[in-house]
């Protein structure tokens, strides 16, 4: 079995300063449901969708439940990051990651020391890919779910989870895309090569130049922060859609809007990702899906 993907794992532990290590005990469980609790802002009273009874269950079964723990700085020996999944379909190839949380103010590149590591552990065990849901809107983790580990979305939910009362998600519906991590892909190798030398990792896809041999905008943002349609001829091979550097603060200042970048994202994205010609390639750290159409003349 190669020893890449651990080198890589290891790397990112390294260079994020945490060690990943198994949720052994019932002590360990309840202190990644108290994390998970406070990244997504539960409020006081609310019953919590992971539960220690649940993670004991899971671990049980043999799935993924880890912890991230500093190894240096003011919050050294503690946890700052947990991650659950499960084992998925097709049964002895795929694993679902439930949840990944990281404490604000953690440091640079936890979550990637997370999703690397469980990247090593699925493989360990035979897995060729993982999945999980993300919100499309959300550009930092559509940046780093595609361009930094090298999945690809490929469906559009619909309010997936139907309300929640989190801080992240209270007030607007859930809709999410699936990240397909095809764990041995020549764009998670590509990713794994950024992870181990990340001055060689670039910000994405160069927009501009795209635009400049044709690429079709589909979406942008206009100078007010306002969602503009545009058009996408049927012969253009490369479709772009932009979304708000940062639609977590919109959504705190102007909850109309957010749901407005919502429905116009959705009116969008579901139709190109349900067209089996069309996929995503990449996005670009300035805010930026880039979409192939296969058979575009």
């Amino acid at each position: 079995m190669s020893r890449e993907p651990w080198i890589v794992a290891n790397a990112a532990m390294r260079r994020a300063s945490v060690e990943v290590r198994p949720l052994q005990t019932l002590a360990d469980m309840t202190a990644a449901c108290r994390l998970l609790d406070d990244v997504w802002k539960i409020p006081p009273g609310e019953v919590s969708d992971v539960r220690p009874s649940l993670l004991r269950a899971l671990d049980h079964g043999g799935n993924y439940l880890v912890g991230a723990y500093s190894t240096g700085g003011p919050r050294e020996g503690r946890m700052v990051a947990a991650s659950v999944g499960f084992f998925g379909m097709p049964l002895g190839e795929s694993m679902h990651s439930h949840i990944t949380g990281v404490l604000p103010g953690s440091g640079h590149g936890v979550g990637g020391a997370v999703k690397w590591h469980q990247r090593a552990w699925a493989m360990d065990r035979g897995l060729r890919r993982i999945t999980w849901t993300y919100d499309p809107l959300i550009a930092r983790n559509s940046f780093f779910n595609v361009t930094r580990l090298g999945a690809c979305p490929e469906r559009y939910f619909v309010d997936f989870y139907g309300p929640m009362n989190d801080g992240p998600n209270r007030g607007q519906p859930t809709d999410r895309a699936d990240a397909i991590w095809n764990l041995a892909s020549d764009s998670t190798s590509r990713a794994a090569a950024g992870a181990l030398d990340p001055t060689a990792a670039g910000a994405g896809p160069d927009v501009d130049a795209l635009r400049a041999t044709g690429a079709a905008v589909a979406l942008s943002v206009d100078p007010a922060g306002e969602p503009v349609v545009g058009e996408t001829p049927a012969s253009a091979p490369v479709l772009l859609i932009g979304i708000p550097a940062d639609i977590e603060a919109v959504r705190r200042s102007d909850p109309a809007l957010a749901l407005r970048w919502r429905l116009q994202l959705r009116a969008v994205l579901v139709p190109m990702l349900a067209d089996e010609r069309c996929r995503v390639t990449g996005f670009a750290k300035s805010g930026w899906y880039v979409l192939e159409r296969e058979d575009a003349r």
